[in-house]
């Protein structure tokens, strides 16, 4: 029986703080109602995040179960507010739910790439 060899976590954690970035430059956006630029920007954070996830799969994969599961549900939670906001801003309608849902994305993703880094940190 073979296993991957634990991974250098350099990478992984520059990405989260770009990720992290990201997210908070959506709120700004939002407020200013620049509708066409907030939906470039929470689809290129939609397209990291989702890439990223893949990339960070092998990671959770070695989580205990209850914790991996978690995380995904998470994952999933971020990646669908991100559909929802992207959706928004190119609808553009009033109300818009632009501001509220950027809040809630930034706070998703800080939660969510802290509460993996806490749980790798134990390995």
């Amino acid at each position: 029986m073979t296993t991957d060899p634990v991974p250098d976590f350099g990478y992984e954690f520059s990405t989260h703080t770009r990720l992290i970035e990201m997210a908070r430059e959506l709120p700004p956006i939002a407020n200013k109602g620049h509708h066409p630029r907030l939906s470039d920007a929470a689809s290129t954070l939609l397209e990291a995040f989702v890439r990223h996830a893949e990339d960070e799969r092998f990671l959770v994969l070695r989580l205990p179960p209850f914790t991996a599961r978690l995380v995904e549900n998470g994952q999933q939670r971020v990646v669908d507010r991100l559909v929802s906001l992207v959706l928004e801003a190119d609808l553009a309608e009033a109300p818009c739910r632009c501001v509220t849902l950027a809040d809630e994305i930034a706070s998703l993703i800080d939660l969510q790439i802290m509460s993996v880094e806490w749980d790798q940190s134990d390995r």
